[in-house]
């Protein structure tokens, strides 16, 4: 179809898309383009186009980037200000507007995802940043060139570890960069107490040059300083979709993975205390499952059990106080079958699943692409069945 210049294509995934003549996504040109299930990209026309859509769409006069990111652009520019925070709810825009900044900003720009529920740069439940000159029409375009693993896809009640992964993403980039921008991008968690000090913390952590907030700022964002946007999208996505595309991602992740067998003590077990205690013989009778493995450390007790069994909590209590310890996990292992790891050299360098762990000779058997080697495996908390996220608990 003929479409003329100055005309916006809404196109709402999964399509796909062909131009002849000149049209941009986001301020970067295109010809051939596909749109993603649950994102809705806008396709400007720049000059009169022969246009092939196999999806849905609406056509619609002029530009619909709002006014206001341009003037964002400016003052980023004029100011000269390099580190830039995006903040806003889920499905705010922050993400399409990372992605005009990636593209409209001249120079250099790291992405610094820091998203783990929908991580683009990174896969959910890890952040990472990368490096783009632009011509991007998705942040998800930006290669991870390091990251964190967090192992969970909400910050809420993890705000200690998802800091830890703010300090240590920040750490890396500092080491890197030069003068470039660095435009980062945040989770939508931004209401209510624990959310009010969790960003307040992560702020303190980043030093923001600027904080870019979708509609009204909140209240303690007062002490910052503060540019308002309009927001982009259309449409919200619903959780079904939202979980559907994280399912994506993993599968993505995980394309091409094989098994892997690791032996603890030559390579670290990180976000776990197993195989860190001194083994000590577990009481007799208390429990309707052989008794494969248990170990005590510092503050811990873990139990590895043959089969699945159900625990009462008088019993976790009595355990605590018999021996002396803040935290008992009884588990088996094929209750962490599926369990999404991270890998790590000198750098974070993906996922696995995993597959297997012989507590008597203390291996670990991981399914994953990665091929580099190994010094660290991260547990996660929740396990892949049908890429679909599952609650684990781990020792």
């Amino acid at each position: 179809m003929l479409v003329e210049k100055d005309t916006t294509l809404l196109i709402e995934g999964y399509a796909e898309v062909k131009v002849k003549g000149k049209a941009e996504v986001f301020g970067c040109r295109v010809e051939r383009l596909e749109v993603e299930k649950g994102r809705i990209v806008p396709l400007y026309i720049l000059e009169d186009a022969d246009v092939e859509i196999s999806g849905n769409y609406i056509a619609v006069k002029g530009s619909t980037i709002p006014k206001s990111w341009n003037k964002l652009i400016e003052l980023i520019e004029d100011k000269n200000y390099k580190k830039i925070v995006l903040f806003g709810e889920t499905d705010s825009g922050k993400s399409s507007l990372a992605t005009y900044l990636a593209n409209k900003l001249k120079g250099g720009k790291w992405i610094v995802d820091l998203d783990i529920g929908q991580a683009d740069v990174a896969h959910p439940c890890a952040m990472g940043f990368g490096y783009t000159e632009g011509q991007i029409t998705s942040i998800s375009q930006v290669e991870m060139i390091d990251g964190f693993f967090v192992g969970v896809i909400s910050p809420t009640g993890k705000e200690s570890r998802c800091l830890q992964g703010v300090a240590n993403v920040f750490q890396k980039l500092e080491k890197i960069r030069k003068k470039e921008y660095v435009i980062v991008d945040t989770t939508g968690w931004v209401k209510g107490k624990k959310a009010r000090a969790y960003k307040l913390a992560k702020l303190e952590i980043i030093e923001p040059d600027l904080i870019v907030c979708f509609g009204e700022a909140p209240y303690y964002l007062r002490d910052f300083n503060v540019f308002k946007v309009d927001s982009f999208v259309l449409k919200k996505r619903s959780r079904e979709i939202r979980s559907e595309i994280r399912s994506k991602i993993y599968e993505s992740w995980l394309e091409g993975r094989g098994v892997r067998r690791f032996k603890v003590g030559e390579i670290e077990l990180g976000n776990t205390t197993l195989f860190k205690g001194e083994p000590v013989e577990f009481l007799e009778g208390v429990l309707d499952a052989k008794v494969l493995f248990a170990e005590k450390g510092y503050d811990f007790l873990n139990v590895c059990v043959e089969e699945e069994v159900n625990v009462g909590l008088e019993l976790i209590k009595a355990l605590l106080d018999v021996y002396d310890v803040r935290d008992v996990c009884i588990f088996s292992v094929d209750q962490l079958k599926g369990l999404l790891v991270g890998l790590y050299n000198e750098k974070y360098l993906g996922c696995g699943l995993l597959v297997d762990i012989d507590v008597e000779s203390k291996e670990i058997e991981i399914e994953t692409p990665i091929r580099e080697d190994v010094r660290k495996i991260e547990f996660g908390e929740v396990k892949l069945e049908n890429f679909k996220e599952v609650a684990v608990r781990i020792p």
